[in-house]
């Protein structure tokens, strides 16, 4: 695994890593066979960032284990597909598409904008564009701690 690749991020608390998720896989299997040792300041939260080229790295953060599950509700998750998927250019056209009062949904993007998933562009007008960030969240999870 590349060290150069993984772009490390201060986050309080601790730090999170961008990453691919083959870098996040060899990264395990190296602690796993005995190959590398985990800093206890290592990062507890990887994200594979939706920006292919891996400029726009973003920095996902729930205020808990149990706040972050709720907020990837299988719900959450159709909506933040069909923003990758049909990339629409403002909240109202989201709200069309996803059958969602533009109220419920703006307030659910506000929460997303705020754990880091999505961030809305300033589009044409006073329109927002929506605009997913995180392609994948890995989160590891400390039973014994």
């Amino acid at each position: 695994m590349k060290k150069h690749m993984l772009k490390k991020h201060m986050r309080k608390p601790g730090t999170f890593k961008t990453g691919s998720f083959q870098e996040f896989k060899e990264f395990t299997l190296a602690v796993v066979r005995g190959k590398r040792k985990v800093d206890p300041r290592e990062p507890k939260i990887w994200v594979e960032s939706a920006d292919p080229s891996g400029q726009r790295a973003t920095q996902v953060q729930f205020r808990s284990l149990e706040a972050g599950a709720k907020l990837l509700s299988p719900r959450n998750r159709a909506l933040l597909r069909l923003i990758a998927d049909r990339q629409p250019k403002s909240v109202s056209e989201l709200a069309a598409l996803a059958h969602r009062a533009e109220q419920n949904l703006l307030r659910t993007l506000h929460k997303l904008s705020e754990a880091g998933l999505i961030r809305l562009d300033k589009g044409a007008g006073r329109a927002y564009q929506p605009v997913v960030t995180a392609r994948r969240v890995h989160f590891e999870i400390d039973l014994l701690g």
